[in-house]
């Protein structure tokens, strides 16, 4: 009897090492596409590296370069730049803790575009209405990668018996 308990609970660990957690880094499409299209609506989940801030009288504008996301949420800075985007955010943020390079992940509206420069160069930035700002350290993970989860299976025979083993590693 527990050998049949035994291969339920091994079964059990496989089949939930193999389930998909949700990433938080899918964004949907980047601001590179809403520039392609003229719908400039709805919800997105954006982030990269902070360009330049604005405070205005009531509000702030952070120019951003979109990096794609881990599933973290986190920016990747060896990430191929996505174009950039103007969060809007009612209030006033620090220029000091806002500073340029640092990287900042976003959950907001898309409303409408901004017409700015880039250098000299005219520029359609996607505005985004900034619900939630997460303004990742400048120490945050040395890794630049998501982690992945490892599983090993391992099968021994002895002069005492048998075994089956998982190990499931970080």
């Amino acid at each position: 009897m527990k050998p049949l308990i035994l291969i339920v609970v091994l079964a059990a660990l496989v089949l939930a090492g193999c389930t998909g957690t949700p990433r938080t880094g899918d964004a949907g499409a980047t601001p590179n596409q809403v520039l392609s299209g003229d719908d400039a609506s709805g919800a997105v989940h954006w982030g990269g590296q902070i360009v330049s801030i604005k405070n205005r009288r009531d509000y702030t504008l952070v120019e951003v370069l979109a990096l794609p996301l881990e599933s973290s949420g986190r920016p990747r800075v060896d990430g191929k730049a996505e174009g950039r985007f103007i969060v809007q955010r009612s209030g006033f943020l620090e220029p000091h803790e806002y500073a340029a390079d640092r990287l900042l992940e976003v959950r907001g509206q898309l409303d409408g575009f901004i017409h700015g420069t880039v250098g000299d160069a005219p520029y359609r930035y996607p505005l985004v209405q900034g619900e939630q700002l997460v303004l990742w350290p400048e120490d945050a993970g040395a890794s630049t990668s998501p982690i992945k989860p490892r599983v090993n299976f391992g099968v021994g025979l002895g002069t005492y018996g048998s075994g089956v083993g998982i190990g499931i590693g970080f």
